[in-house]
């Protein structure tokens, strides 16, 4: 696990205590859900510039080592709140590769981290949410590749942080669904030149304190650091998108 993780996850929690009301006050939500995503667009790493990159679902279930994702949410009574949403995945995989890589060996860590200041307004028949924050990249590229010349090791680690700004609508549709819309845009070329976040589905509410999501989700980012042709570039130009299952707990 990153090492900064931790400490900025506590952070964050620290946006929700400017009130000091009772506990009873205060609403709390815990989401684990899973999504099987994929990846496409392309990246550069130092010289080696405009490699695509295209994992499908399918191929990120079958070198998935370690993943998780969580969204945790505190509210206020008055309507203030905050969100901490976490999702990783490390990968490794086996391939071979162009220009006479015949065995390439690489692993990707992409971790994403969001933290966000909500506000909530309710109305006859639904919810709409408002939130500002950041959304924390944590990229890691390892490559290993033997060639007919030899073997050659590339690695990178780049993390960033962008401020984002964003809405949330819940307007229920039956007794015991809900929709779902969420929009977001960020970056602003204060680290990336844009992010954004687009997601729609449907919630069953089974019970007073438990629902079901099943919704779609896409992430995208465009950034880039240091001079192109230079080892110092680095490119991450991507869209992660796919569909998402989870069980959402109130208290």
């Amino acid at each position: 696990m990153r090492k900064y993780i931790p400490s900025f996850i506590t952070a964050l929690c620290a946006m929700a205590s400017p009130f000091t009301a009772a506990a009873d006050e205060w609403n709390f939500v815990v989401a684990p859900y899973l999504l099987v995503p994929s990846i496409t667009g392309d990246a550069s790493m130092g010289r080696i510039e405009g490699a695509d990159v295209d994992v499908s679902g399918s191929d990120i279930l079958n070198s998935l080592e370690l993943g998780a994702m969580l969204q945790l949410e505190a509210r206020h009574e008055s309507g203030f709140g905050a969100m901490i949403n976490y999702a990783f995945m490390d990968l490794g995989q086996d391939f071979s590769g162009p220009l006479g890589y015949t065995d390439v060996d690489t692993d990707i860590f992409q971790g994403i981290l969001e933290g966000f200041g909500t506000y909530r307004v309710e109305y006859q028949g639904g919810t709409v949410d408002l939130y500002g924050g950041v959304r924390w990249w944590d990229i890691g590229i390892d490559l290993k590749a033997n060639t007919p010349f030899g073997s050659r090791s590339y690695s990178r680690d780049e993390g960033w942080v962008d401020p984002v700004i964003g809405a949330q609508w819940l307007p229920r549709v039956a007794e015991q669904f809900r929709l779902l819309l969420q929009g977001d845009v960020g970056g602003f070329g204060a680290a990336s030149d844009f992010t954004w976040c687009a997601q729609v589905g449907v919630l069953w509410d089974a019970t007073q304190s438990t629902s079901v999501a099943l919704l779609y989700k896409a992430l995208g980012v465009d950034y880039s650091t240091g001079a192109s042709g230079t080892r110092s570039f680095f490119e991450y130009d991507t869209i992660t998108q796919g569909p998402l299952l989870g069980v959402v707990f109130r208290f």
